[in-house]
């Protein structure tokens, strides 16, 4: 059985692909009751095999990082 290949729906994810960075307005919540500013970097890419994209987010306040996340889309 041969291995299915990336569609169409699969290389619109690739308009995402990049390294991004930027400044964030924080808005109150249970964590900061403040609003704040943050500075976010994203780090995005396809893998196994062009079927996912990865992203990879840093957030920055204070010049420490203060949150991280990873998505599989």
């Amino acid at each position: 059985m041969e291995m299915g290949k990336p569609n169409e729906h699969h290389k619109k994810l690739e308009t995402m692909v990049g390294n991004w960075s930027g400044e964030e307005t924080m808005h109150p919540s249970p964590w900061c009751p403040d609003t704040t500013k943050a500075k976010s970097r994203v780090v995005t890419k396809m893998d196994l095999d062009g079927f996912f994209l990865v992203t990879d987010y840093v957030q920055e306040k204070d010049g420490k990082v203060s949150y991280r996340g990873h998505g599989v889309y």
